[in-house]
């Protein structure tokens, strides 16, 4: 970034700062869903496996959590079974929609973020190169307010459809014995 190009026109500035605040909200918002599987994982392991969960919680990837989170929750212990028609079809939707927005965070958070054209009225361009069986793949998005708008509002949706699915655990949840 060179901030030369367009740290003396106010409009720019304004533009950066709209940005680096998307990039906060957006990270936060996955945090809290990340938070969200985690408490899952500690209801589920009970109070006194509280140290334990947390380590174990530790040496899993956020692709790791997703999956075992989906397994836990239809092993049928300790979660009853669910009897909403349709809603084990929707944890799976919700699971594949955790992957995506994983992908999405990760484009984001190991992307270079272009703002040399910000003076001239464009918008941040997010650049990503990644390796993907073997070839070079690169990315690239603008990422205007529109666009950051309609990705809010797709993990703010996500976020609420996964809150769902712990409030029915909740009610569902049965209390394992201890150690």
């Amino acid at each position: 970034m060179t901030k030369n190009r367009w740290m003396e026109n106010p409009e720019a500035v304004r533009e950066a700062e709209r940005f680096y605040k998307f990039v906060g909200e957006y990270v936060i918002s996955f945090q809290w869903m990340e938070g969200k599987i985690d408490e899952v994982f500690l209801l589920a392991r009970g109070h006194h496996a509280r140290a334990k969960t947390f380590s174990w919680l530790a040496q899993k990837t956020n692709a790791q959590k997703i999956d075992e989170f989906q397994t836990l929750v239809k092993a049928g212990t300790p979660f009853g079974y669910v009897a909403i028609d349709g809603w084990y079809d929707r944890l799976r939707t919700v699971v594949d929609r955790l992957h995506e927005e994983r992908r999405r965070r990760n484009s984001i958070l190991h992307a270079q973020f272009l703002m040399d054209f910000l003076a001239i009225g464009a918008p941040v361009v997010r650049t990503h190169v990644k390796r993907q069986a073997g070839d070079v793949i690169f990315e690239q998005e603008d990422l205007s307010p529109t666009r950051c708008d309609t990705i809010m509002g797709e993990i703010a949706q996500l976020a609420f459809d996964l809150g769902m699915i712990c409030v029915q655990l909740i009610h569902v949840y049965k209390s394992p014995e201890p150690d």
